[in-house]
């Protein structure tokens, strides 16, 4: 696919895309295709590999590189950290391919370190949607919100650790501080 119209959509529209007559080779490299628009939102899954139970101290690691990336590679509107699995709701400032790989190989290399082990941590695949309108962006952030309390890891969204949510739970990347919401 190749986008004919290479200026910012806003949430909730999708550019043209024509179909191209030679996709890349990397495109269609995985099992699963990943689409990437000039703009908008995306709601990214990825898990640990054979569905290995994250450590606190683990999920502390991976939370802290979701944060720092923020404003760098992304802006982070909505990230939760699970057991064995990860989700985020982000604006891509580079290639969602150029994030995942710096998210994976960063805390793959620092979890691996920690506990002087090597080999994968993550799968190698990652799901990846677009959030095409309010309606969506609302749902996904009410699942992320709600994931931890279905788990039964904790009782209010507030009280889970590695969640945050952007105006509302630790919303702040450097210190980790809700703001008081008027």
């Amino acid at each position: 696919m190749s986008i004919e119209n290479d200026s910012k959509v806003p949430v909730g529209q999708a550019s043209r895309l024509s179909p191209s007559p030679n996709p890349s080779k990397a495109f269609w490299k995985r099992h699963l295709p990943h689409f990437q628009l000039s703009s908008g939102y995306y709601f990214i899954t990825f898990s640990t590999f054979q569905r290995k139970i994250l450590s606190a101290s683990q999920k502390d690691s991976v939370f802290n590189a979701i944060q720092f990336w923020h404003g760098k590679k992304y802006q982070l509107l909505a990230a939760v950290i699970m057991d064995d699995h990860v989700h985020l709701i982000i604006e891509p400032l580079v290639s969602i391919s150029s994030i995942m790989h710096s998210i994976k190989s960063f805390t793959a290399h620092e979890i691996n370190t920690k506990e002087n082990k090597q080999g994968k941590v993550w799968q190698a695949e990652y799901y990846d949607r677009g959030i095409r309108t309010e309606q969506e962006f609302l749902e996904k952030i009410n699942y992320i919100a709600n994931n931890p309390l279905k788990k039964g890891l904790a009782e209010t969204p507030e009280e889970y650790k590695w969640l945050c949510i952007k105006g509302w739970i630790n919303d702040n990347p450097l210190t980790g501080e809700t703001p008081v919401l008027p």
